[in-house]
């Protein structure tokens, strides 16, 4: 069973700490610098001078430090190849992989109307090769989750991408989430929400029918991967 997730919310909602519950050994390409403070054993990988880490038990999330696109592309090619001990990939997050791509395309100046499709079709090629790794058994990736920050637009709270992106990413996604955190005014308690179903203000979708919506309340990624286990036909049945 595989499976494929953008979530996207506000800064400081958790979407990093969501990543590090794909199911492990999990790889975690890290453009913010966030994965320092992931509650996971981890264990820092370099792509460019170095194999991938090898699963002895002693690590559950494999970081790259992705400061540039180099480093990025060199991590997909050990992807690609199946060489990896890995079964999910995410990348925290594409909102800063996008503007490591203009920073490629541009440098220091400002982008031209022309570099627009530059850029779209290098984001886009990241967000398609990454999702389609799940596709192909010898990649060993089961499970690929992307974050993205979110931004209101016409009344709609959406990924915070510059350019067509922002409303071509949702279709490469088996699901689209948003998240949050809510507070209960009794308790006080703390708790985050990952709403799954459409709604008029909020951009989110499910193609699985197999997750409960239209909110998971303190989401896992690896307990949505479980719950889609658990609804996949079992060998030799039909699906309705």
């Amino acid at each position: 069973m595989t499976f494929t997730a953008l979530i996207h919310g506000l800064a400081g909602v958790g979407k990093s700490r969501l990543t590090d519950t794909m199911p492990a050994p999990r790889l975690i390409l890290d453009t913010e610098g966030r994965s320092r403070f992931l509650p996971s054993r981890k264990v820092w990988w370099d792509p460019l001078h170095d194999a991938p880490p090898v699963n002895d038990g002693s690590w559950e999330t494999c970081v790259v430090t992705a400061h540039n696109m180099a480093v990025t592309q060199q991590a997909f090619t050990w992807l690609r190849s199946g060489q990896h001990p890995f079964v999910s990939a995410g990348v925290d997050s594409m909102m800063m992989a996008q503007k490591r791509i203009i920073d490629d395309v541009a440098g220091l100046n400002q982008l031209r109307e022309q570099d627009w499709g530059t850029v779209l079709r290098r984001t886009e090629g990241i967000v398609r090769d990454w999702t389609d790794l799940r596709l192909e058994r010898s990649t060993g990736i089961q499970t690929v989750v992307f974050t993205v920050g979110t931004r209101e637009r016409s009344g709609k709270y959406e990924p915070l991408l510059q350019g067509q992106l922002r409303d071509t990413i949702p279709y490469f996604f088996d699901t689209v989430g948003y998240l949050f955190v809510t507070n209960d005014p009794e308790t006080g308690a703390t708790s985050r929400g990952l709403l799954i179903w459409p709604q008029a203000n909020f951009l989110a979708k499910d193609n699985t029918d197999a997750l409960p919506g239209p909110i998971i309340v303190d989401p896992r990624i690896d307990r949505m991967v479980e719950l889609m286990q658990q609804s996949a036909p079992k060998e030799g049945e039909v699906s309705a």
